[in-house]
């Protein structure tokens, strides 16, 4: 699995369409590492048959444990490479993820409900 010293970095080294299509991240956070597994959306050609539409299976990479993740999180944001970022901070209990660990989830392209609709509209 590929580590990066940051967030921004990983999220460059994608494909130019994987990138397009980020729907969502979530990074759980570790003693050793932080992994970010990259969620995309549906694309295709053919919308309308379901069956000829494509999901690119999500990619996990590993972030070095010592940066910090919400100003990673703020920098990603403020380039503006995925739109306007939601993100939040889930305690262990609330996140289906090992035990002790927190976990941050994060959808692109959702400064406003237009800003989504207009990203979503724009892959197909």
């Amino acid at each position: 699995m590929t580590r990066y010293s940051n967030l921004k970095d990983a999220v460059l080294d994608l494909d130019p369409l994987l990138i397009r299509t980020l729907a969502a991240f979530s990074i759980d956070e570790g003693d050793e590492s932080h992994v970010v597994t990259f969620r995309f959306m549906l694309y295709g050609q053919h919308l309308e048959r379901p069956s000829d539409v494509d999901q690119c299976p999500d990619k996990t990479v590993l972030l070095d444990a010592r940066i910090n993740l919400e100003q990673e999180i703020a920098d990603l944001d403020d380039c503006e490479i995925l739109g306007s970022l939601n993100a939040a901070r889930l305690a262990p209990t609330l996140a289906d993820s090992p035990a002790k660990s927190h976990r941050w989830v994060v959808k692109t392209h959702s400064g406003s409900q237009g800003e989504r609709i207009e990203w979503r509209s724009s892959i197909y």
